[in-house]
């Protein structure tokens, strides 16, 4: 191949690669492939996948998506928003969007072709609502995924797949009877045709007796689920789907308060995310989940930066959550506080700060008019989380900073409605009082919130004892 016949950045990295000594030299035969995979690249063709020799699998799957985006920007100059091709290569992008948790951007490309796909009918239009479903399903909007899911069901009748995935959106609003149906209808499908694969129906409707509240019943079923996706996969940690079976094994294990079994499980669960998802929102839930069950067997300092760790990638994720975020600022300021890491004043305000930046990053997606406009933003979560993050903020000796958020706290609390919420506000305008003692710049915001009058009435509820909402 020549070199002014392929793209420079192409050849950039064919030359970094095979120069690399875990990679073989550049034989005719790997640059046959080199050559092959760059010409895919500015082809036409509904192809993107060229094997590289020794490319690791992450760098393997963004190579797929950039020139998946390169065709899908060439067919909509060629053929402009709707044509099938468009759609072809919109939807090739959403599949790999969705496993990164690129939600957001998968909402965009969806939205852009789903007119055209309720235009052409057939498979695009299935593979467009299913994709909607998945996506929102992700983005913690469960009932419009159902919606989506049931509108997939009147287009190609009943199906295992189908069927599993409705059983688990309904298992996650709550709604374990509908799921336990839709679990039993998807497994009786699959003994009827002989086909398909059960791993995830022994998984939902473990996960239904554990969310019933019988989960020493739920623990072998669970167990079995694991086992089927091994045997599935032909391996201990060939794919997500086992470490999402551990993760399920492992926190039955943990409400049994069978901590050790619980840490193995979601161990496991953690290696197999960092290696097949990198810092995704997987590897993010399952660290804050370890850190979790090792601060429940008091070993703090693993625990610490486990946690720490997930909520960094948590405050970066697409579908900002705001409890789960809640939840590990919660937790380690209990850790900070709980007098059990032996620090002096230095130490804590040393160990606190490291929690700043993600705090700040927290706030700025709170403000967000996305997250003010979504249905699912609760002004209680979001004052609770502010507290706690003042607090935080106090600990780390940001006085100032700190009654920022306590007076935002206030603010939000006195709009909350079915709680009495004087307690969480009395013990808010106690620490500003606290951090003005200690920093005279904060005085004017802290008169501010204090000449407020609160609109809570009541009996004063105890300091902590109201929990966000959704939970």
């Amino acid at each position: 191949a020549k070199r002014e016949n392929l793209p420079a950045a192409l050849w950039s990295k064919m030359e970094k690669d095979l120069s690399a000594p875990a990679l073989p030299t550049a034989t005719e035969e790997v640059e046959e492939v080199y050559t092959k995979a760059a010409k895919l690249a500015l082809s036409d063709c509904e192809e993107d996948d060229v094997d590289i020799p020794g490319e690791p699998e992450v760098e393997k799957e963004m190579r797929r998506e950039k020139i998946c985006r390169e065709k899908l920007q060439r067919a909509k100059e060629k053929y402009g928003q709707n044509h099938e091709k468009v759609v072809f290569w919109s939807l090739k992008l959403v599949d790999y969007l969705i496993p990164q948790y690129k939600l957001n951007e998968t909402e965009v490309v969806l939205d852009e072709i789903m007119p055209y796909c309720k235009q052409l009918g057939g498979t695009s239009l299935i593979k467009a609502i299913q994709s909607k479903a998945f996506n929102l399903f992700k983005q913690y909007k469960f009932k419009e995924s159902l919606a989506c899911f049931h509108e997939q069901e009147k287009l190609v009748g009943p199906s295992p797949l189908l069927y599993e995935n409705l059983a688990h959106v309904y298992n996650s609003t709550g709604n374990y009877e509908q799921a336990a149906k839709y679990f039993t209808l998807a497994g009786e499908l699959i003994d009827q045709s002989q086909s398909g694969k059960k791993g995830g129906i022994l998984l939902g409707l473990g996960l239904v007796k554990e969310r019933l509240g019988r989960p020493a019943e739920a623990l072998p079923i669970l167990k079995e689920a694991l086992e089927h996706y091994k045997q599935e996969v032909g391996s201990e940690d060939g794919g997500s789907i086992i470490a999402k079976a551990h993760m399920s094994v492992g926190q039955c294990h943990e409400i049994l308060e069978q901590y050790a079994e619980a840490q193995t499980h979601v161990e496991a669960a953690v290696k197999i995310f960092v290696k097949t998802t990198g810092d995704s929102p997987l590897t993010a839930n399952s660290l804050g989940v370890l850190g979790r069950i090792l601060v429940a067997q008091g070993k703090l300092a693993e625990a610490e930066p486990r946690l720490l760790q997930s909520l960094e990638m948590e405050v970066d994720k697409d579908a900002f959550h705001m409890e789960t975020v809640w939840k590990l600022l919660n937790t380690l300021k209990d850790m900070a506080t709980g007098g059990k890491l032996g620090l002096d004043l230095k130490g804590l305000q040393a160990l606190c700060g490291r929690y700043l930046p993600a705090i700040v990053r927290a706030r700025a997606r709170i403000e967000s008019p996305e997250m003010r406009s979504n249905a699912s933003y609760d002004k209680g979560t979001a004052a609770v989380l502010y507290k706690t993050s003042g607090e935080l903020v106090m600990l780390s000796g940001a006085y100032q900073q700190a009654v920022l958020f306590f007076v935002e706290a206030v603010r939000l609390l006195e709009t909350v409605r079915d709680f009495d919420c004087s307690g969480l506000i009395d013990s808010c305008k106690a620490s500003m009082r606290f951090c003005t003692g200690n920093s005279a710049e904060g005085a004017d915001a802290n008169r501010g919130a204090e000449a407020r009058p609160s609109s809570s009435g009541g009996h004063a509820a105890k300091a902590g004892a109201w929990q966000p909402a959704n939970r």
